[in-house]
């Protein structure tokens, strides 16, 4: 990181050029390999009745700075009536959903 200080004194005298300084960090990762590798957590909607939505809370155990794709499948007893259109929001944006074939 480099400072560098420019302006004038409380009474108006320009402070001369070239006042900077630099100073080094390194990050280690104190976890090892692996360590930026987030958790997904899915939570349980628990019971839900017949034509009421069904809420499924994902969670990283910390956020991912590269694009990244989310895929996920619908499976169990449900009839394919029972499912609509997935609403998928991040960070209280709903985000566009793109289906796959498959």
């Amino acid at each position: 990181l480099t400072g560098t200080l420019t302006g004038a004194t409380l009474n108006g005298t320009p402070l001369p050029a070239g006042i900077t300084d630099t100073g080094h960090a390194t990050i280690t990762d104190m976890q090892g390999p692996g360590a930026d590798i987030p958790v997904l957590d899915v939570s349980d909607p628990g019971l839900v009745n017949e034509g009421a939505n069904a809420v499924f809370n994902l969670t990283l155990s910390h956020a991912v700075d590269a694009p990244t794709t989310l895929s996920f499948t619908f499976s169990g007893q449900a009839d394919a009536g029972d499912i609509g259109t997935p609403v998928v929001t991040v960070g209280g944006t709903v985000v566009t959903l793109t289906a796959l074939a498959g």
